[in-house]
């Protein structure tokens, strides 16, 4: 049986770490590319992507990166949180 850490904050630190790693990568890959798009849409945009995860995952087994799906969310709570700003 999995031993699980006694809370979810307990992992914390190491999901940080990853998605850091995470977004260093695709900071390299697609630079600020994230800024150019607006916010209006963005929930339509996110789920269009997720449900691409899941097709591949479906169609053709390929597991869910979920810390793609971590940073995309993280992309959408800092422009709602920059929008919040200017409102």
């Amino acid at each position: 049986m999995t031993e699980y850490r006694e809370n979810l904050l307990d992992y914390m630190d190491d999901f940080v770490e990853a998605l850091t790693a995470q977004l260093e990568k695709d900071e390299k890959r697609w630079g600020d590319t994230w800024k150019k798009r607006p916010i209006e849409g963005q929930e339509e945009r996110t789920f269009a992507r997720f449900h691409d995860y899941e097709d591949q995952f479906k169609e053709g087994g390929v597991p869910v990166n979920w810390l793609h799906v971590a940073g995309g969310a993280f992309i959408c709570f800092v422009r709602e949180q920059e929008n919040l700003k200017d409102s």
